[in-house]
This record gives C-alpha cells, structure tokens and sequence, in this order.
C-alpha cells in the first residue's frame, strides 16, 4: 500500500492540480505541501499541526479523509521511537526564540495593541505635561549667569598687533 504522502501526491496529480494550486486553495506553505507528500512529519512542528494539515489537505482532494487519518496514525506507529520521540509524538522545537513565540501566539493582539496604545498615550501626555510644568517654572535667563551685567574689559592681549602707515611717508608721494 502507498504511504500517505505518496496517495496525496498522487490524487493532487490525478487531479492535475499544482502545487501553487494546492498552496493557495489550503493557505499551506509550499514546504509544507512538500513535507506532507514526502511523508516527512518530523518537518512539523506538533502532531496536531500535521493532522490538521493532512486532513485538510486530504478533503481538498476529495480523499476519504477518516481512511486517510487511520492510514496516517497507523504509518505514523511504524516510525520508530527515536526519530518521533518517545511517546510517540513529535518533540517540539527547542529554544529561547521558540518558546517565546509559543508563547505570544496566545495573545489576543487585536485587543491587547488597542491597550498599548492607550496606555503609551497617558503616559506621553502625563510626562509631557511634566515637562511642559517645570519648563513653565524656571527662568529661562538664569542660567546665564552674571557676565552680561559686567564692563567688558580689552586688554592688549585681545587685540592684533597692526603697524599703521608713517602718515609722512603717505603724504610725499
């Protein structure tokens, strides 16, 4: 009998559809078409993203999708232990990054940027305000200090030495 990826590739061919055709009917990602016809289930993230693929990628078809999930669960106990993990499913990836996204993912974001906003406004507008009462409140002259009151004192050290023209000399010419 004909692993699950290869009967989906073969009732997509039948069908004379294209992987470009799938991908836009499905919303999947053309990798992960790939992935789902070469049988290559360690290419998913979690086993729950992969039967929903295959089940949606099986009714798409037009397949006997509950034969087609029975036909993956029972290929998916053949696979041995080490390549899915011990429990029979198939470990997630690990890392920092990863497990940050797994953890926004949950977040309603429709609802939480409107709050954000809102937030970051009250508090642009307290501090502004703050702002604007301590520039209210200062002098604005009294940094400058005492030095425009004072006589300016020119010393010979603060001008160039200039030789005037010998006024005589200008005279006889």
């Amino acid at each position: 009998m004909a692993s699950i990826g290869d009967q989906l590739r073969q009732a997509r061919e039948a069908q004379g559809l294209s992987v470009a055709e799938v991908v836009e009917q499905t919303k999947l990602m053309t990798d992960q078409i790939h992935a789902l016809e070469a049988g290559d289930w360690g290419a998913f993230a979690a086993p729950v993203y992969m039967r929903g693929f295959v089940r949606n990628y099986a009714g798409l078809l037009k397949l006997d999708v509950e034969g087609v999930m029975k036909g993956l669960e029972a290929e998916l106990g053949q696979v041995k232990p080490e390549v899915i993990g011990g429990g029979g499913e198939i470990p997630l990836r690990a890392g920092l990054l990863d497990g940050v996204m797994l953890h926004f993912s949950g977040v309603k974001w429709r609802a939480v940027i409107p709050v954000f906003l809102v937030v970051g406004l009250a508090v642009g507008v307290y501090l502004g305000r703050e702002e604007w009462r301590k520039y209210k409140s200062t002098d604005p002259l009294e940094a400058l200090g005492s030095g425009l009151n004072e006589e300016t004192l020119v010393t010979s050290a603060d001008q160039l030495p200039i030789e005037l023209p010998d006024s005589g000399a200008a005279r006889s010419q």
